[in-house]
């Protein structure tokens, strides 16, 4: 018998009201979809402390009284490191159990995975899924694109050659050793978009040559599992449209996402409040929904942060309405007239193909996986050149959006036959077949 060890940090989590991010949506789905048959077995190791399926065999590892949500980022890299631990003894210790020419190791992190090197070592096969490119995420937030990722991770290589990463505080190590470790020792690479398979070739090919590289990623993108509203959701709309007052006039903007300082949202309010300023508003009654909570590194400094930019607004009246379940989030979307994704960094956007299947435009930063999903009639895309430049270029596309209700309604009509060709079954099934297709 075959066996698929599924490794998720962030699995175990009560997903309906905890806002771990599109990687631990993802993995629970996948979890959730794969059905083991009499020719191999699914084992998940998680940090949470619920099972993610009925009947699913799933062992806790390194779990945080509290959660891990509201972690600092000393805190939560040495979770990492004690995640990292437990799930590698875990399977070594196992061996005879799990034998690694009958086993496959599926890793749904990148920081907080075990030691590839040493399952590698020990002849385990691993694929790893790369829900976000640590380089690239720390340099856009931390370093404000200070320098090209591929360069960072060639004077990284050159501080390895020299011996010098090992005075490097953990933290980088994390960043930086954990993901040359990722690429060096899997043999499948599973990452979202095509824009972060180019990138992990800029800054890797070097080291596992380029054509070798391209062979082991599969782009593929995840898709939408989100079920088609129902009259339930349709008579929720509406309670909240009263609730909220929204009439026949008002223009509803919405964004959905965690709240940390990735996801952008100080820009989306700065670029209305640079509407607001220079008086392209006036007599309009503009409403923001900002769903989501604060989670991770720098979260709940990030949501005082938001809010104060929010009070600002004089003309656009801001309601910030929580984490949305998926019941909640089927009647929020009949709300809005446009979705706007303002990310600083994206992965891949779950957030963006779930409001294409609800028929919504997309306004949305000219990030990784939204040049994949986004058709031009469906929306637009935003380039930043830097953070900073960013506001007066998401105000002028808002501007020339919401002056045209018409074309919005073809946009969304075009969005949501978009995203029905998009359905995460494909996804799921296509990275289960490269797990398996390891043992070939």
């Amino acid at each position: 018998m075959r066996n698929l060890v599924f490794v998720g940090s962030h699995l175990g989590y009560p997903m309906d009201r905890t806002p771990l991010g599109g990687g631990a949506m993802v993995g629970l789905q996948l979890v959730r979809h794969w059905r083991p048959d009499a020719s191999w077995r699914l084992v998940v190791l998680g940090s949470g402390p619920e099972t993610p399926s009925s009947g699913l065999k799933y062992v806790r590892l390194a779990g945080q009284d509290g959660g891990i949500v509201d972690l600092s980022e000393l805190r939560y890299a040495r979770f990492c490191r004690e995640f990292e631990a437990a799930t590698t003894e875990w399977i070594l210790s196992r061996r005879g159990e799990f034998k690694p020419e009958e086993t496959a190791i599926v890793v749904n992190d990148i920081s907080e995975g075990p030691t590839l090197g040493e399952l590698a070592r020990a002849g385990y096969r691993i694929l790893s899924i790369w829900h976000v490119d640590v380089v690239d995420y720390f340099n856009k937030l931390y370093l404000r694109r200070f320098l090209a990722p591929e360069k960072l991770t060639r004077i990284h290589e050159r501080l390895r050659c020299l011996g010098v990463d090992q005075v490097l505080p953990d933290v980088l190590n994390l960043v930086f050793d954990k993901q040359r470790e990722t690429v060096v020792h899997s043999r499948r690479l599973v990452v979202p978009s095509t824009a972060m398979a180019d990138t992990i070739v800029r800054c890797y090919g070097g080291i596992a040559g380029e054509a070798e590289l391209r062979r082991r990623i599969a782009v593929i993108p995840w898709g939408v599992w989100a079920s088609d509203p129902t009259p339930a959701d349709a008579n929720r709309a509406d309670e909240l449209r009263d609730y909220h007052e929204i009439g026949s006039d008002t223009f509803v903007l919405m964004t959905l996402s965690r709240i940390s300082p990735e996801k952008g949202i100080h820009l989306l309010l700065e670029a209305l409040r640079l509407l607001e300023v220079n008086d392209k508003l006036a007599g309009q009654d503009v409403r923001l929904f900002i769903c989501g909570e604060p989670a991770f590194m720098m979260g709940q400094s990030y949501h005082k942060k938001v809010r104060q930019v929010a009070a600002r607004l004089k003309q656009v009246k801001v309601i910030f309405v929580g984490y949305l379940d998926a019941e909640a989030k089927r009647a929020y979307f009949r709300l809005p007239h446009l979705f706007v994704s303002p990310s600083i960094h994206e992965s891949y956007g779950l957030n963006v193909v779930e409001a294409m299947h609800a028929g919504l435009p997309i306004l949305a930063s000219d990030h990784y996986g939204v040049r994949d999903t986004l058709p031009a009639d469906a929306g637009r895309l935003v380039h930043y050149p830097s953070p900073g430049k960013a506001p007066p270029l998401l105000a002028a596309a808002l501007l020339e959006m919401m002056s045209d209700r018409e074309r919005l309604k073809k946009m969304g009509t075009a969005a949501r036959a978009a995203a029905q060709d998009m359905p995460f079954s494909s996804a799921a099934d296509a990275v289960g077949a490269a797990a398996r297709g390891m043992f070939s």
